[in-house]
């Protein structure tokens, strides 16, 4: 019976379920998996990465360099250029949270639990990343990133007197040498000669600075044209900034929506196939319809498996893009 229940509601293999509670929270399913994500990679990394080595790394500790080098260096740096170091952190931390919860999603540990335990702990396990408030987190913290970040950089642009000096990184070979101080943790050069301005002075100004190239100028006046081009200029401004605040909320919308739906499209067509056995009459009439079944389910957690490292990648790559154009909009 409660077989047929549970092949009669596929979602409730990726609804949140309660399992226990602390204090007046209920830790759920979703929230229990998030954490041992955390706690995995708090373990795993350390241990794989406890000592440098001088030959060539082997095994699990060459999976995750090759990761990680792919992810500076073909993803990161494209876009972030002489400020991908900075972000380095943030941006393989995101990638592997989001992994390590889509993996864990993938083994179906509640089902496992559920047989030994005669259904108690049936709802053991899940993707947090198929919960909503898990992604809308991660989301949460993309938004942060980029625009304090793109704040934060107005600021260091103000102190090191190298703000609105952007034609120098245009340069090839000065841009290459920006890129070689980031890789050396110095600073990218400034305009020669630069003044900076007062730090306090600086974090003040940074915002409403931030704010005002929030949205291009269309008719910002040049040397030696009529300042009256700057009625038009902040007429059409004040507009575009609108749509571009309105489109600041909607991408972290659209990661967040992005990531839920697709880890929850294949846990939910899995569980809606595995639910035709059972409500199927007959013992030979299952065996019929489980056969094709079972081999259509293995290979759609095969595709599970690419599209738990696909959608980390596309979240990280695509909040990558945000922050850098936040931080450096010149490129």
């Amino acid at each position: 019976m409660s077989t047929l229940l549970a092949a009669a509601d596929p979602t409730s293999h990726i609804l949140p379920h309660d399992l226990f509670r602390l204090g007046d929270v209920w830790v759920t399913n979703h929230m229990l998996m998030a954490l041992v994500a955390g706690v995995l990679m708090v373990v795993v990394f350390p241990l794989t990465f406890h000592r440098p080595v001088s030959d060539a790394p082997s095994g699990a500790r060459n999976f995750f360099e090759a990761i990680l080098e792919f992810l500076r260096s073909e993803v990161f740096r494209p876009a972030l250029k002489e400020h991908t170091d900075r972000f380095v952190p943030f941006l393989w931390t995101l990638f592997f949270f989001i992994l390590f919860c889509n993996l864990l999603g993938t083994i179906p540990l509640g089902d496992l639990l559920g047989l030994l335990s005669n259904g108690k702990l049936a709802h053991v396990g899940g993707a947090a990343t198929g919960n909503v408030s898990t992604t809308g987190a991660l989301a949460l913290c993309a938004l942060v990133a980029i625009h304090v970040s793109g704040v934060m950089q107005v600021a260091r642009q103000l102190m090191r007197g190298t703000y609105g000096h952007h034609a120098h990184e245009h340069d090839g070979a000065t841009d290459a040498a920006g890129a070689h101080a980031s890789d050396h943790g110095r600073p990218h050069p400034g305009p020669t000669g630069a003044r900076g301005m007062n730090p306090l002075l600086a974090v003040i100004l940074a915002l409403p600075l931030y704010l005002w190239n929030f949205a291009p100028h269309p008719f910002r006046p040049e040397p030696g044209q009529s300042r009256l081009m700057w009625i038009p200029d902040l007429l059409v401004w004040s507009m575009l900034l609108v749509l571009e605040l309105v489109g600041a909320l909607i991408k972290p919308f659209a990661l967040m929506i992005r990531l839920f739906a697709n880890m929850v499209a294949g846990h939910l067509v899995l569980a809606v196939l595995i639910g035709f056995i059972p409500v199927t009459l007959g013992v030979f009439a299952q065996i019929g319809i489980g056969i094709p079944v079972t081999v259509l389910s293995l290979l759609i957690r095969l595709l599970e498996l690419f599209v738990a490292f696909l959608q980390a990648y596309i979240f990280t790559f695509l909040t990558t893009l945000f922050i850098a154009g936040a931080v450096a909009p010149e490129h």
